[in-house]
């Protein structure tokens, strides 16, 4: 059973490469492009994709923090640890892909505009979160306050990405100006919204992957310090019992 399971991540992982570098290798050959975006519209395969996978991952990383609160299995608190800092990883690299895409639509890398200023505030959102997490020693307090956190700074993922850039006037696509964002508007080009759709699939897809290898990790690492403190305790053990047996 173990040796078909590990064939089977075997082949997802092979399947997941090979979705991903063909997906990518036609939308970056194909010569459609949106209208507004012009050469840039390659970019959005990447930011697009990005920035709804990082919503993915902070939403499965409330769903484990709700799992904790209710089962009190701290391993839902590894797991949710696990997809926050791929969250926060995949928002970064969104905000990486857009600053790219806004020097050559605006001429700088950054210009605090409402979705840009919206995506910065939630990364130090969920950077307090692991500066929470790093503040508590205790693993049953740290996984508790963590998970509450967790799950009130969730809506503010919504409100940052989705609500806020359309409340306020903005240069970024779909914002209140009047125009549409091209990753959503029934008018693009149907062979671009495929490519953006499977590459958004194959990003959150990859989320997914590296999400179990990421809480194997953690795992691992938390039966390392168990070990290590076991052992230490022993040794102290052993020592006290040795001093008095000198007394």
């Amino acid at each position: 059973m173990n040796t078909s399971a590990t064939h089977a991540r075997r082949l997802g992982k092979w399947g997941l490469y090979f979705w991903l570098t063909t997906v990518m290798i036609f939308a970056l050959l194909s010569p459609q492009r949106v209208a507004m975006l012009g050469e840039t519209t390659k970019n959005m395969y990447f930011h697009v994709s990005m920035s709804f996978t990082a919503t993915i991952a902070f939403l499965a990383s409330m769903w484990f923090s709700i799992q904790l609160l209710r089962t009190k299995n701290l391993d839902f608190d590894l797991k949710a640890d696990a997809a926050a800092g791929l969250g926060l990883l995949f928002n970064v690299l969104a905000m990486i892909t857009g600053a790219i895409w806004a020097r050559f639509t605006w001429g700088q890398f950054w210009n605090w505009d409402p979705k840009q200023t919206s995506i910065f505030i939630l990364l130090l959102v969920y950077l307090t979160y692991f500066v929470l997490r790093s503040a508590i020693e205790s693993s049953e307090k740290r996984a508790r306050l963590a998970a509450v956190y967790n799950i009130f700074a969730f809506p503010s993922v919504i409100f940052l990405y989705f609500v806020l850039p359309r409340l306020v006037g903005g240069l970024h696509p779909g914002s209140d100006k009047g125009d549409v964002n091209p990753a959503v508007s029934g008018t693009t080009d149907p062979m671009i919204r495929i490519f953006l759709y499977s590459t958004t699939f194959g990003f959150i897809a990859l989320f997914f992957w590296l999400h179990s290898l990421r809480y194997r990790q953690l795992k691992l690492a938390q039966a390392v310090e168990e070990r290590i403190a076991l052992r230490s305790e022993h040794a102290f053990q052993t020592r006290a019992v040795k001093t008095l047996e000198h007394v």
